[in-house]
């Protein structure tokens, strides 16, 4: 799924989980900045450190390959070594629904439960990714498994256009409800 979607669907998540939140405000926007931060995190993880990784190694942030045709598909051009071995450094580690619950039991042990209501968008972005990676895989379960789902490409028309809907009638329906 795209980093975008995963953002929208961190606050759609906040409006139909926290009802409690102010309704107006600067409070309200911060909530919703800290829920769409909070689904795109994984993703947002994964791809600044490794772009900064490679800025420091070639003195650029242009990543020609990440637009190649077909790169993130079953089959498609060889994947530069660069782009594997990011994959194994943070991907994996950031899309884990294990390090995720580490952190949270980290967050509670330690008295700060006010943010745990962020580890639900986080979730659902890693859940998202799931069916919607197809080389990429998403390993929820590291460092416990390697188990993965084989999916399809999110940005396959088959995955982008129903996603699109979908998110679109959930913000109708936040609208309507009036929790948005």
């Amino acid at each position: 799924m795209d980093t975008l979607s995963h953002a929208a669907w961190g606050v759609a998540t906040l409006r139909s989980a926290r009802k409690e939140t102010p309704a107006g405000g600067s409070q309200r926007r911060v909530h919703w900045w800290a829920a769409a931060l909070a689904g795109a995190a994984p993703d947002l993880l994964f791809f600044v450190p490794s772009r900064i990784e490679w800025w420091l190694a070639r003195g650029t942030l242009d990543f020609p390959f990440s637009a190649e045709p077909g790169i993130w598909r079953e089959g498609g051009p060889p994947l530069p070594p660069d782009l594997v071995m990011a994959y194994g450094r943070y991907y994996v580690k950031t899309h884990s629904l294990v390090l995720l619950a580490v952190v949270c039991l980290a967050l509670w042990a330690t008295g700060r439960k006010r943010w745990l209501w962020l580890a639900a968008p986080y979730a659902l972005h890693i859940l998202m990714d799931m069916p919607t990676h197809e080389r990429y895989r998403t390993q929820p379960l590291w460092p416990l498994s390697s188990w993965q789902i084989h999916g399809l490409t999110w940005g396959d028309p088959r995955i982008f256009f129903p996603h699109l809907a979908i998110l679109i009638g959930v913000y109708v329906w936040l609208r309507k409800t009036e929790r948005i």
